[in-house]
């Protein structure tokens, strides 16, 4: 993403015809950290604990159950990675977020709360603070935007 803000992505928008904002990197790299870290220090316990045939005691239970959701969010957060799902594409025909698309002349509102951009429309698209650092700052660039398409 431009990190300028506003004056940069109507920069890159009006110079390249598009403009993509990919997933935010610092929230990314802490969640494949986490989810990473959770899943290596308690699946290889599980692992040890199976193989050596101990008998299973509240806390294994407990390091199984962890090392079972860590490796459920990893895939998840790999598969939103490969389907593009916080990847925001912008251009002169309208808006992409992962597999949705909605046109410039299809929105009828953008509101904004505190950690998302909602863009209303023939389909919703919502925008969390998984893709943009500051939704509010897209919510009213996104605005400025779309009374310019109009």
């Amino acid at each position: 993403m431009p990190s300028d803000g506003p004056a940069q992505w109507t920069t890159t928008l009006r110079e390249h015809g598009r403009l993509v904002v990919g997933p935010e990197r610092t929230r990314l790299a802490l969640s494949l950290v986490v989810s990473g870290g959770i899943l290596l220090v308690n699946g290889t316990r599980t692992i040890g604990h199976v193989s050596s045939g101990a008998s299973w005691d509240f806390f294994a239970y407990v390091r199984t159950i962890l090392a079972v959701g860590a490796a459920v969010a990893l895939v998840m957060i790999l598969n939103n990675l490969r389907t593009r799902r916080w990847t925001l594409v912008v251009d002169s025909t309208g808006l992409t977020l992962g597999r949705q698309r909605v046109a410039w002349s299809e929105i009828s509102s953008i509101t904004s709360g505190k950690e998302q951009v909602t863009v209303h429309g023939t389909e919703d698209l919502r925008i969390t603070n998984s893709t943009v650092r500051d939704p509010s700052a897209l919510a009213l660039w996104l605005t400025t935007e779309l009374e310019t398409h109009r």
